[in-house]
């Protein structure tokens, strides 16, 4: 929604240890704290967490599937729809493979689905499509997906 919103949150135990001498510079901002409670009423009404588990398990069957496939895919990781696929140089030796990523990203981007790079070496592509994705946009990714690994495994 745009509006600027933070909280803290964490154990009982560790909340009450904490003294409560501490000020905010936009505490208890209605406008914010309004806008943030639509965000939490319409994630409920619209059922997304549920969303975020049924398409993020279907995601992770596809991608589970290209990576029995695909010897440059080294590992598919992740929990709800955050998602990360490795590339590798090649499965026996798991060498992380930051130009198989890149080229990766490339085909995906060129055939309209974009995806992030990161991880300790830059080989892991990274999945985290909106909340209210469809499992027909999922079957899209993977079929654009499939195309770019197998570009990449093709040289």
């Amino acid at each position: 929604n745009g509006l600027a919103i933070g909280a803290v949150v964490g154990r009982e135990e560790m909340v009450e240890s904490l003294r409560a001498n501490s000020i905010s510079t936009f505490g208890g901002n209605p406008l914010a704290t309004t806008g943030a409670l639509a965000n939490l009423d319409f994630i409920e009404e619209a059922h997304l967490q549920e969303n975020a588990y049924k398409v993020g398990s279907f995601l992770m069957r596809g991608l589970k599937d290209l990576e029995d496939r695909y010897d440059v895919v080294g590992e598919v990781r992740g929990k709800g729809l955050m998602i990360g696929v490795e590339m590798v140089t090649d499965g026996a030796s798991k060498t992380p493979d930051p130009k198989a990523a890149n080229r990766a990203m490339e085909v995906a981007r060129e055939r309209g689905l974009l995806v992030g790079r990161g991880g300790l070496y830059g080989n892991v592509l990274r999945l985290s499509p909106p909340l209210t994705i469809t499992e027909e946009d999922a079957a899209r990714a993977i079929e654009t997906l499939d195309v770019a690994f197998g570009e990449v495994q093709r040289g």
